[in-house]
């Protein structure tokens, strides 16, 4: 009887302990999604990708912190004028991506932020990269579409590839309108799965819709 009880006692403490870290990565994660939601400036842009990276290295088996740390500097990549510098900053999103990749490859949200950087490759030599990037681009917003159809970020970035390539290559502004009223459709139906889930996107499709008149 005392050895159950002892075992009781010991399931419920490793519980707690759990339960504990659990809530010390949401509050964390939390905390750092709010301030790169707040934040104009590269300093805090890489800011924020540094805390997430940190709370990458403490959870390991996780998809999500990688994912924001790469996130946070692709936003780093846009800002920076010295192709050789954005280039850098690049490397280090696509290792910080790689990393959530190597904890799924069934996340559409993975294939969507990975055609989130190659724009930022492509303003480093447009001439030389243009087609290469592009193309991979388009392959990866299609995964994301077969992997999530409601996933409104994928149809968003479709419509800004679409309104940046010429007609004579399935672009130009009308394909792009509907990608872009398509991308509202699924932003005000989307149902994020928890708390920590990406949700941007929203604010910069209506602004592009704005733009075009809609």
């Amino acid at each position: 009887m005392k050895k159950i009880t002892v075992l009781l006692i010991l399931a419920c403490v490793s519980i707690s302990f759990a339960q504990a870290t659990d809530n010390k990565y949401q509050e964390a994660m939390l905390s750092t999604i709010e301030a790169l939601n707040a934040a104009t400036q590269n300093e805090e842009y890489q800011s924020c990708a540094n805390k997430f990276e940190r709370i990458a290295l403490a959870e390991k088996n996780l998809w999500l912190p990688y994912y924001y740390a790469s996130y946070a500097c692709v936003l780093v990549s846009f800002n920076e004028a010295d192709p050789g510098r954005k280039d850098i900053i690049l490397d280090k999103a696509q290792l910080l991506l790689d990393s959530a990749f190597a904890k799924t490859t069934s996340e559409s949200e993975l294939y969507v932020l990975q055609a989130f950087l190659y724009p930022s490759r492509i303003m480093v030599d447009p001439m030389t990269r243009g087609m290469i990037y592009v193309e991979k681009c388009f392959q990866s917003l299609e995964t994301a579409k077969t992997l999530n159809p409601a996933n409104p970020r994928a149809y968003f970035l479709l419509g800004v590839m679409k309104l940046n390539i010429p007609e004579s290559m399935g672009g130009g502004i009308e394909v792009a309108k509907a990608c872009f009223m398509e991308a509202r459709e699924k932003f005000l139906t989307f149902k994020a799965e928890n708390p920590l889930m990406p949700l941007w996107g929203e604010e910069a499709n209506n602004s592009e819709l704005q733009k075009l008149g809609l």
